[in-house]
């Protein structure tokens, strides 16, 4: 144990030094690297006002975690589409933009008050509201967002507004942010607790500071891919879209018709890449050189975990033969497992490290593929995780009170998702008798229905169904029905289909076999039962009991 941890602390030393120090440089200019006048797209008046501005700087006001829409990049260089637009305005006009040196060290609320003291002239990235309109003048908007509400995992209630949540309810809002103005209006008795940024307005969230906050779903889709916070998912969106705009001064409101007929007439498809898709700098090759590192570092915390799992098996024969034996199959499968991830990883990171891939769109789909087979070893280290807890006689559960058609509403609104790319119908019913409120593990039961779910879905055809269904038994308990009506499973394997480490003949390559095992176990913890019936060639059912 003490090996492995010495191992993780040197890789995590390597990895961290090859990222650079976050300080700021002295100047960041936000500008293209090349000049294309194109004058003839403005009045004689605005040719002359360009002119008149060539020698001044409009210092612009950044968030700085506002990502990834908008933020400081790790040497302090403002990113996000609204900075994109203005490297575009310098291109096409030659006026010059410069960032504010303070954004990296202010709140928004901070920033909106250097432009009301006009230390900043431009702000990229701003949404209206009446107090702003006081002083700042707004372009055309250029992007517009999805606002959702943000609560922790043990949330069951699904919001379609604001106005739905308790009037006792607490909200993290980032001083200065815009939608604090929503909650005081549907919500007056909302407590309000004000936070530096919305990073930490997501951790007080999932630490149970505060019950909800608002943002993107950009934003909240990178922190939680991040994972920095697992305790938190989306409950609800607002039914208004947030625009986005540029925001000058008062004062500078002949910049405001440049800037509209600058955004009425890029590319956008060039803008959006620069922006939210692959950054052009420097940096590729040390971030893929940090991948492979931390890779390796993953690669080895589930070797450990497997080599522990391994061992108890071992312990738990009583002849010494069919542990080696054991061990030697469980070592097939999974090297075989990895096997294939490891090597797309490792040949596309290769290929783009050696200069061998040149276009930019051979490069978003090197890191796409990357990205995909990195996920996919994380959901086996997870598996590998609670496997080695359940093992151990070591799964804690959190019990608590909830209502099964909100719990299974949830769990079949996010499954429909997965099921969309098969254009999968997925459906759900639940008795009147069946809508209880049971004492349960949200997380892990959870856990535990979505990974027949995902079976479900990953054997059923393009264009088939899924039925989830609930009754009431004789007994007291409720009966969860999952149909589907894909290839069913042959009749020889269906009794081995819950053993652990279990592939049948029609298994899928990336299958590992622990998702039904773990399952049953997780409904086994609850008092519950699960069965299956299937025929070939029509479909399966799985039923829990609870």
């Amino acid at each position: 144990m003490k090996k492995l941890l010495i191992m993780i602390v040197l890789c995590l030393l390597f990895a961290v030094s090859l990222v650079p120090a976050s300080a700021l440089a002295a100047v960041q200019e936000v500008q293209s690297d090349k000049i294309e006048l194109k004058l003839s797209l403005f009045t004689r008046e605005e040719q002359d006002w360009i002119r008149a501005q060539q020698n001044k700087v409009f210092y612009v006001g950044v968030a700085q975690d506002y990502i990834p829409i908008e933020y400081l990049d790790e040497r302090g260089r403002p990113r996000g589409m609204g900075v994109e637009l203005l490297r575009k305005i310098h291109q096409l006009t030659g006026l010059r933009f410069r960032l504010y040196q303070n954004s990296a060290k202010e709140t928004w609320e901070e920033i909106l008050q250097s432009t009301v003291e006009k230390r900043i002239d431009i702000l990229s990235t701003v949404s209206v509201t009446p107090e702003r309109q006081e002083y700042l003048e707004f372009s055309v908007p250029y992007m517009e967002t999805t606002q959702v509400i943000v609560g922790d995992v043990d949330t069951n209630r699904l919001f379609r507004d604001v106005a739905q949540i308790e009037e006792n309810s607490t909200f993290a809002v980032p001083r200065g942010y815009w939608f604090v103005d929503i909650i005081k209006k549907d919500i007056p008795q909302a407590g309000i607790i004000y936070v530096d940024n919305m990073e930490e307005a997501l951790e007080y969230v999932s630490k149970k500071k505060a019950d909800y906050t608002i943002c993107e779903i950009p934003v909240f889709t990178y922190y939680k891919d991040q994972g920095m916070y697992q305790e938190i998912k989306i409950v609800g969106e607002l039914n208004e879209k947030n625009q986005i705009f540029i925001g000058t001064r008062k004062d500078l409101k002949e910049l405001i018709p440049i800037i509209n007929k600058v955004i009425l007439h890029i590319n956008y498809d060039e803008i959006y890449e620069a922006s939210m898709v692959i950054p052009r700098n420097d940096r590729k090759e040390r971030r893929l050189t940090a991948l492979v590192v931390l890779l390796g570092i993953l690669l080895i915390i589930v070797i450990y975990y497997l080599w522990r799992t391994i061992r108890k098996l071992v312990r738990s024969k009583q002849a010494a033969e069919e542990a080696n034996n054991d061990k030697t199959r469980l070592m097939t499968n999974i090297a075989h497992d990895l096997r294939t991830p490891l090597t797309v990883i490792l040949g596309y990171a290769q290929a783009m490290m050696e200069g061998q891939v040149q276009k930019e769109a051979d490069k978003e789909r090197y890191i796409r593929k990357i990205s995909e087979k990195v996920t996919y070893l994380s959901a086996v280290v997870d598996d590998f995780f609670l496997l080695a807890r359940l093992e151990d006689n070591n799964l804690a559960l959190r019990q608590e009170q909830v209502r099964l058609d909100c719990f299974l509403r949830q769990i079949v609104e996010d499954a429909e998702l997965k099921a969309q790319a098969k254009q999968i119908q997925v459906s759900l019913h639940v008795a009147d008798g069946a809508a209880v409120f049971k004492n349960v593990d949200g997380v892990k039961l959870y856990r535990a229905i979505e990974n027949i779910m995902t079976n479900a879905i990953a054997y059923t055809g393009r264009g088939g169904r899924i039925e989830v269904s609930a009754i009431p038994t004789v007994e007291g308990k409720v009966e969860i029905a999952i149909k589907d009506n894909g290839q069913g499973i042959v009749p020889e394997e269906l009794p081995h289909i819950f053993e652990r480490y279990y592939k049948g003949g029609q298994a899928r390559k990336e299958a590992i076999g622990l998702g039904l095992y773990i399952a049953r176990e997780i409904i086994h913890r609850h008092q519950g039962e699960i069965r299956a019936e299937s025929e070939l060639g029509r479909g399966s059912v799985f039923y829990v009991v609870l």
